[in-house]
């Protein structure tokens, strides 16, 4: 009877982890709101590129260099949002030069310094992602409102709010069989640089958000246990 009932509670257990050492690249409000501001972006950004015409239109040619590569595809997890990301660093960066030279070639008029970015490099991160996009906005509402370069300006404002981690990790990997209602149980091992403490742990369709008491950054470690409800 005891062998009966051990086997029935080791298949109740869905997922369970002994160290798990946190990570910004799994933060749930950082990878929502980047993927909100970023898909924004690439349809505003889209759009004002393509906005051209010789006697109308912001522009005065459209600038075939400055057009994203994939501007209907929907950014939706991680590799998804660096890839739109650095694309729009690349474009955006691309758009600017021109906005910014003496003569330019598709803008209407010579803008002055222009709305650089802060930085082009790739990023890899979605902190990166998240510093980048941020940026990213400044710079093209900056950009897209002036009526010096362009035919009228202020016409593909972005309005979502900048990108920005919170508390909550959420945890896939390993979490196939989870539902909603599981129970979590779940320990800190490691409070990491930012002293954090566990607040709770809730089972979706596939995943499990563990919230603390601030971002965990990249080294706490917690351990889990993930049994189905």
């Amino acid at each position: 009877m005891a062998r009966n009932t051990r086997k029935r509670y080791q298949k109740a257990i869905l997922a369970c982890e002994d160290a798990l050492t946190t990570s910004r690249d799994l933060n749930a409000a950082g990878m929502s709101s980047a993927l909100t501001l970023a898909n924004e972006l690439r349809v505003d950004y889209a759009a004002h590129v393509a906005d051209q015409g010789a006697s109308a239109g912001e522009h005065k040619a459209l600038h075939t260099a400055g057009q994203l590569a994939s501007p209907t595809v929907v950014a939706y997890n991680l590799t998804t949002l660096l890839a739109l990301v650095n694309d729009l660093t690349a474009k955006y960066a691309l758009h600017n030069t021109d906005a910014a030279a003496t003569t330019p070639t598709y803008h209407i008029a010579d803008v002055g310094a222009g709305s650089a970015l802060a930085a082009a490099t790739t990023v890899t991160t979605l902190s990166g992602a998240i510093t980048r996009l941020n940026d990213i906005k400044a710079k093209f509402n900056t950009h897209q409102a002036d009526s010096t370069g362009h035919r009228t300006g202020a016409l593909y404002a972005i309005a979502a709010a900048d990108g920005a981690l919170g508390a909550a990790m959420r945890v896939t990997s390993g979490m196939e069989d989870v539902k909603v209602g599981d129970q979590v149980s779940w320990a800190i091992l490691n409070d990491g640089t930012g002293n954090v403490t566990g607040v709770s742990a809730v089972a979706g369709d596939g995943y499990v958000d563990f919230t603390f008491s601030a971002d965990p950054q990249d080294d706490a470690i917690i351990s889990y246990t993930v049994a189905a409800q």
